[in-house]
């Protein structure tokens, strides 16, 4: 589908997202987007449904909220699952505006629709999103990713796009800067063994980064997470400390455990702004222009500790303690 076959109307929206056992959020996540919006009909929802037949919080097909497709089939390579049936999903949009989200990420900007339309529009973004958070050391920075991203179809073909990972039995691509010559400075820290650092990116969206981070034609935008150090960090390590930051001060990005670009992440989040109720350690916060921008609970995370049901009603209570608008 090229941008000429799309639809006029340039505040229309296509959310597109997949279900593994997610209807519960993915109705929370309807409901709360019909009430920060004006003229929700302007949004459109395709749902790829990954979740066997007979399998716990499955969408039907037949639910009008949604328009939901089958999903990827189970021959998918690992870790392709999700993604390969993201990409399905993508074959009926017809707007302007795409979102990709998961349906455990939740935007809570009153009348966000029309803001980051307007946003990207004003700001000539292809994309707009947030990127992973910092706490996960090992994927691409600065960048939107799968979890939420906005895109301008007038500006990235649709037919273009393409979240899956980088498999492993794939070559890097040159633009992602593995074929440029290692400065002096790399070339010592590869010989002190501090190669342990560097990042290897295969996960979900790292093709959407190789293709367009370093692409001076496209203008995109992130979001700011929430990144309260040390408590945050992960592991035993201490980023703070004095030697971290002798380290770092010498290191490239590329092998920094913290992120190095200027207001990348921010120690005030939703709980400091005093927005809504208490947000629970696993969820991940945005903010943006100095305001809550979205939460994103990741479900996978440390899965075995968590309790769904318990975490659904604190979604559920968080929802309801969230003003109408800000």
């Amino acid at each position: 589908m090229s941008a000429t076959t799309l639809s006029d109307n340039d505040h229309a929206l296509t959310i597109c997202s997949v279900s593994f056992h997610n209807a519960r959020h993915l109705i929370l996540n309807w409901n709360l987007t019909r009430r920060f919006n004006r003229d929700p009909q302007r949004i459109k929802w395709v749902i790829a449904e990954n979740t066997p037949e007979g399998g716990t919080d499955r969408l039907d097909f037949t639910d009008d909220r949604f328009l939901v497709i089958p999903g990827a089939s189970g021959q998918c390579r690992v870790s392709y699952h999700h993604t390969e049936a993201l990409q399905k999903c993508l074959t009926a949009v017809d707007t302007r505006f795409l979102l990709i989200l998961d349906p455990d990420f939740y935007i809570v900007r009153g009348q966000w629709l029309d803001e980051i339309v307007a946003h990207m529009k004003t700001n000539d973004l292809a994309l707009f999103g947030v990127p992973w958070h910092p706490k996960y050391i090992d994927k691409f920075r600065y960048f939107p990713t799968v979890h939420c991203t906005f895109v301008d179809l007038h500006k990235l073909r649709i037919e273009d796009l393409d979240f899956r990972p980088w498999g492993p039995d794939e070559i890097e691509p040159a633009n992602a800067g593995s074929s440029r010559k290692p400065s002096a400075i790399e070339m010592l820290w590869r010989t002190l063994r501090l190669q342990h650092r560097r990042k290897e990116f295969r996960d979900s969206g790292t093709r959407m980064y190789y293709r367009y981070a370093r692409d001076p034609a496209i203008r995109y935008e992130c979001a700011t997470p929430v990144y309260r150090l040390p408590h945050d960090f992960p592991g035993s390590g201490k980023p703070l400390s004095l030697r971290s930051r002798l380290i770092e001060s010498l290191l490239p990005d590329s092998l920094c455990y913290l992120p190095k670009r200027r207001d990348s992440y921010t120690n005030i989040g939703f709980r400091e702004s005093g927005f809504g109720g208490e947000i629970p350690a696993f969820w991940e916060e945005f903010m943006w222009k100095d305001t809550p921008f979205g939460f994103h609970v990741r479900r996978n995370a440390m899965k075995n500790a968590r309790d769904e049901e318990t975490e659904l009603h604190a979604i559920e209570r968080f929802i309801e303690s969230l003003p109408d608008s800000f």
